[in-house]
């Protein structure tokens, strides 16, 4: 059904079909029914950025609901135009006139690389978001979430096998009571939330984030 929609579309499509797999893990493709509410969202005039950051919300609110119902674009549906709280509080006041919009949480990936394993990947994103061009918000805000995802991608495909298991050995924690489910739904839900507790990790790298800093 994408190739018949115009290049922009698919384009978006591919965004949307890679921030929702490095969500929840599983199949990397959308379902025929995400792909034609994207398509009618699309039409609406409401941007990728604004569909990320709704979708970003529906994985936190269902991580608190321990949700075992895979993540899809229709759960993202009730959170559109609603705001998500970031984390611009901890960068502090002094770094906000920055002249780049992205500039203080380049600063806050440097400082904090100084204490993460993942050090050398963080500060080739601090530089790949510092190198960013900034003159349009809505494709300046599309670049930011691609490296930021590209990040979160890699660090979860990296991981070793005992901080593999041990993340999901906790994920699996919150479904102790399951049962009577379908194992692959479970083992499903289970990564989903190993992989919310990956990007966790990272408060500040966040659509939510993002957004705030390009439209302060």
């Amino acid at each position: 059904m994408l190739s018949e929609v115009p290049e922009a579309y698919q384009q978006a499509a591919e965004e949307v079909r890679a921030h929702l797999v490095a969500l929840r893990g599983g199949a990397p493709f959308l379902s025929p029914n995400d792909a034609c509410l994207l398509v009618d969202w699309l039409d609406q005039g409401i941007s990728v950025s604004f569909i990320i950051r709704a979708l970003e919300r529906a994985a936190e609110a269902r991580r608190k609901r321990r949700s075992r119902i895979p993540l899809s674009l229709r759960h993202a549906k009730r959170h559109l135009g609603k705001a998500t709280r970031s984390r611009l509080d901890v960068l502090g006041p002094g770094t906000l006139q920055a002249d780049h919009p992205l500039a203080p949480l380049v600063d806050a990936l440097r400082i904090a690389s100084q204490k993460d394993t993942r050090s050398d990947a963080m500060l080739a994103l601090a530089e790949g978001l510092r190198t960013l061009p900034a003159d349009d918000p809505e494709t300046l805000l599309r670049s930011a979430l691609g490296k930021v995802r590209r990040f979160f991608t890699h660090a979860w495909e990296t991981l070793d096998e005992a901080d593999r298991a041990r993340r999901l050995e906790h994920a699996q924690e919150d479904f102790a009571d399951a049962e009577g489910i379908d194992e692959a739904i479970l083992l499903a839900a289970i990564e989903e939330h190993a992989r919310d507790g990956l990007r966790r990790d990272y408060p500040l790298l966040t659509a939510a984030t993002l957004w705030d800093l390009v439209h302060r």
